[in-house]
């Protein structure tokens, strides 16, 4: 496939988040895949990204990707997609705060096919938890941070 074919799953998958339209996963990634968090590695099919997915949204109804950069080379397609969403839910063992939050995330997947295959993420816990709260004596104020 070509880049562009690449750069087009991955932004279906964005899409399928953000309308929560989660039966596309299906049609967007292998049975086989893995997903690379913090350096564990796990198997991460379309069922076990859709249970993530509604873990998620299921804290942050309002989970939104913003994808700002797509850049792609061969089977990797490099996606700079911050997120956004209000805590009406449970989250991180943090219950649910009324806060808005603002999370840079960075993800790398690699597409073989028309079918995502295996992806590497990078997301910022550590200011996802500071925006709701879940530091003592962190301030939250996502105002003072330059988006």
């Amino acid at each position: 496939m070509s880049v562009e074919a690449n750069k087009a799953v991955i932004r279906a998958f964005v899409e399928s988040w953000n309308s929560g339209d989660l039966d596309r996963l299906g049609n967007l990634m292998d049975e086989a895949r893995t997903l690379t968090v913090s350096g564990q590695t796990m198997s991460m099919g379309p069922s076990s990204t859709r249970q993530i997915a509604e873990y998620w949204r299921g804290a942050f109804p309002d989970w939104h990707f913003e994808l700002l950069d797509l850049i792609a080379e061969g089977e990797k397609v490099v996606a700079y997609m911050p997120y956004t969403g209000t805590q009406t839910g449970p989250a991180l063992d943090i219950p649910a705060t009324g806060r808005k939050v603002r999370v840079s995330e960075i993800v790398i997947f690699r597409v073989v096919g028309d079918k995502i295959v295996e992806a590497w993420e990078v997301y910022d816990e550590y200011w996802m938890r500071r925006q709701l709260g879940g530091l003592s004596g962190a301030p939250t104020d996502t105002g003072s941070y330059e988006w």
